[in-house]
């Protein structure tokens, strides 16, 4: 199945952080401060969108705004195109 954004949002996937052991034991329950900011592909823009950052753009969302949403069982991440803050280049 494929899921098609619409009203302005565009569907993402964003780059999750694998934990790095570092020989620190920290006390149980503890869970790591959560960034602000995540860098995220794009996979697919609504229409209506103002600016269409082509398919595989990697940009920098607020992680608050990311929503994920369970369809038929398949999980999907979109974000509103006013919440990307940026674009990431490989230099």
């Amino acid at each position: 199945m494929k899921f098609y954004p619409k009203n302005r949002h565009l569907l993402i996937e964003t780059q999750k952080h694998e934990e790095a052991d570092t020989g620190v034991l920290l006390p149980e329950g503890y869970s790591r401060p959560k960034d602000k900011y995540v860098v995220a592909r794009v996979l697919d823009s609504a229409n209506d969108c103002k600016d269409h950052p082509p398919t595989g753009t990697k940009v920098v969302v607020d992680a608050t705004m990311v929503e994920t949403l369970s369809v038929q069982g398949t999980s999907y991440e979109i974000v509103l195109e006013n919440h990307i803050v940026g674009l990431v280049a490989d230099s």
